[in-house]
């Protein structure tokens, strides 16, 4: 028979023993295989998995650049939204996908992924050296928890007054000392990523372009993609024949985010869900919210 002394020794590991695997719990990371998406608005979104947060095209501060202006970050909108970031892609380098792009990395020590533009911005934004990586189109990129596979691409034509034209390419191939104006966010090198997370593959698409024959063999669970014409939407899904489509890159990214969706962008998600459906029903198709949620099976 067990001793008061003895008993009561047992009952105090035993509460220890409790509570340590109750904060466990608490701080235990997402399932090792569990993907979560958080949609940043525009063609911003937030990855996490396992214990490592990836961001693409993280544009908080929302507005537009003015070309003679010093660029400034909403730090507090931005650190009210971030609170981590381990790794930065970036599409390409205007200002609504790469602008707070030098704030996020200076200040969680991001590895930034881009074009020389976007990695000379970066640089000149104050990002340390050893935290940028230039593409260039084809690397396949292996980091601990994913790899990637960067598919160049194309930014899409540019309509105006029924004529329609590609921007002129032009990349800036070093740092310079001085502000980041907002003139500073030219287009520079355009990129799709293509992630691997154990067995599930998600391809980013930044802007309403693609090569299709840079897409070939690229089959995608997840296709995170701009609302494009049918004809453009037809080519894509069948090169990558995704599962399930997230729209995005069709809010008003000009507003701030407490002013709402605009109706007409609504309209606009939700005609893309119509292409895609009639194109093939079996694909699930989701218009995400603001900053909701998606753990991907």
């Amino acid at each position: 028979m067990k001793t008061i002394p003895t008993i009561l020794v047992t009952l105090y590991l035993l509460s220890v023993s409790w509570q340590y695997d109750l904060s466990a719990q608490e701080n235990a990371a997402p399932s090792q295989g569990s993907v979560v998406l958080k949609w940043l608005g525009n063609a911003g979104w937030e990855i996490q998995v396992g214990q490592t947060i990836i961001l693409i095209d993280p544009f908080i501060t929302r507005g537009e650049a003015n070309p003679t202006a010093e660029w400034k970050t909403d730090e507090e909108a931005v650190l009210g939204v971030i609170k981590r970031a381990d790794y930065i892609f970036a599409g390409h380098s205007h200002a609504d996908h790469i602008a707070d792009v030098p704030f996020i990395a200076k200040k969680f020590g991001s590895k930034v992924i881009g074009s020389q533009t976007t990695t000379n911005i970066a640089l000149t934004g104050g990002v340390d050296k050893s935290q940028v990586v230039t593409i260039h189109g084809g690397e396949n990129l292996d980091f601990k928890d994913f790899t990637v596979k960067v598919v160049e691409s194309e930014h899409g034509i540019v309509r105006r007054g029924g004529r329609t034209r590609r921007p002129k390419f032009e990349e800036i191939t070093k740092p310079w000392s001085g502000p980041i104006l907002g003139s500073s966010f030219i287009e520079g090198g355009c990129y799709l990523y293509y992630f691997t997370f154990g067995k599930l593959q998600l391809l980013h698409q930044s802007s309403g372009g693609f090569i299709e024959d840079n897409l070939t063999g690229l089959r995608s669970d997840i296709a995170l993609l701009y609302p494009m014409n049918r004809s453009d939407t037809a080519e894509i899904l069948k090169a990558l024949q995704p599962k399930t489509v997230y729209v995005h890159h069709f809010d008003e990214w000009r507003n701030s985010i407490a002013e709402g969706m605009p109706e007409s962008n609504a309209r606009r998600a939700q005609r893309f869900v119509r292409d895609v459906n009639a194109i093939d029903k079996n694909i699930k198709v989701v218009i995400p919210k603001y900053f909701e949620t998606h753990t991907l099976d």
